[in-house]
Parts: structure tokens; C-alpha cells; sequence
């Protein structure tokens, strides 16, 4: 079941409140190898934390801005979570579009509703900080991903992962890049560790 989205934050019944700030990247040239790494598509969107709390929904921009009422499209299956990911807007043809997405943040709301409507946006899971009572930060990246795929749900997407470098080389040529992340690393919000970007 999907739920419909509001912007008020007080009545998130949620162990992490808004703003919590993502972790980040270090840059990299090439994909590390070796044991306990995975790999993942990096998307051309908004990254946001998401905030769900049955029909209560936030949206959490990278520096803590709320987003929600730029993307009213935006469902999430039912549950009280909160996700890390990207908000991406795919053009007719599939591909990433960000300067059509750019447009989505305008001040009239009649404006918002009729873009929502022309180019909807898709939320793209790839990490879970909490699930109902419990803050999941300090588990390794490897158990948070499984939880994750065990409540991701349409309309959310969930992004694909892999533990074989040469499965990942192809969104180095056909994506935005590859986001490589250590298995055992816990989730540290706002710092440059744990994951890399190339």
C-alpha cells in the first residue's frame, strides 16, 4: 500500500529526526577490489532522506532543507522508516534528466502540480537508517542493505548492487558513475567515509 505525502514534521513518530545529514563520498579514480566491497549505480538527482511514518511523509534535502512539497508524486509503501536516497526524473527515452528535475523547485504551487504531473520523479532506495522503533546507523552496511530490500516496495525502487567489480564497470560508461561502500562500514551521518565515488 503507498501513502500519501505531508510536510509536518512534528508528528513523525520516528527514532531520527529531521535534519539528519547523508553520509558522503570520497572521490576515487578507479573501483576498489578486494573483499567486503559493493557496488552501486550513482544517480543525477536530488539526494534525499526520506521520513515515513505511515501518511506522514518528509523530505529532507542533502543540507537539511525540507523537499516536500516540491515532489507531491512521491509515494512510499506503508511503515514507519526512514531512507537515504535520490529523487531522479527519467525523460521519455529513460534516460536521467537533472535540468528538467532543477525546474521541479519553484515557488507556486500550481506550477509544482502541473510538472509533478508532465515529469514525475521516482525515489530511489539505497540505504535505511531506522525502521520502526529501531536506529539502525551503527549496523554494517551489509545488514542495513538486506532490511532495506525486505521493505522497499513500488513505488519506491530499490537500487541494484553487486559484489563483482566487472558487473559494475558498465555504469562507470552508461550512468553517472559507480558508488563503491565497505560492507562492514555503519552509516555516518555528514562525514566522507565508509564509501567511495567514481
Amino acid at each position: 500500500m503507498s501513502v500519501s505525502r505531508s510536510s509536518s514534521v512534528h508528528g513523525l513518530r520516528l527514532p531520527l529526526k529531521p535534519p539528519v545529514l547523508p553520509q558522503l563520498a570520497k572521490t576515487a579514480r578507479t573501483l576498489p577490489s578486494g573483499e567486503g566491497w559493493v557496488y552501486e549505480p550513482k544517480w543525477d538527482g536530488f539526494r534525499t532522506i526520506a521520513f515515513v511514518d505511515g501518511g506522514d511523509v518528509h523530505l529532507q534535502s542533502r543540507n537539511g532543507k525540507p523537499m516536500t512539497r516540491y515532489f507531491p508524486e512521491l509515494a512510499f509503501p506503508d511503515g514507519r522508516y526512514v531512507l537515504d536516497g535520490e529523487i531522479v526524473l527519467f525523460d521519455e527515452q529513460g534516460r536521467q534528466d537533472f535540468d528538467a528535475l532543477g525546474q521541479r523547485i519553484h515557488p507556486a504551487k500550481s506550477r509544482i502540480d502541473m510538472l509533478a504531473e508532465k515529469t514525475p520523479t521516482r525515489f530511489i532506495a539505497f540505504d535505511l537508517l531506522a525502521e520502526d522503533d529501531d536506529v539502525l546507523l551503527e549496523l554494517p552496511q551489509r545488514e542495513r542493505r538486506d532490511r532495506l530490500g525486505q521493505i522497499v516496495d513500488a513505488p519506491v525502487d530499490l537500487t541494484p548492487a553487486t559484489e563483482v567489480p566487472a558487473e559494475a564497470e558498465p555504469w562507470l560508461h552508461g550512468a553517472e558513475g559507480v558508488i563503491a561502500k565497505r560492507q562492514d562500514a555503519r552509516y555516518c551521518p555528514g562525514e566522507r567515509v565508509g564509501m567511495v565515488k567514481i
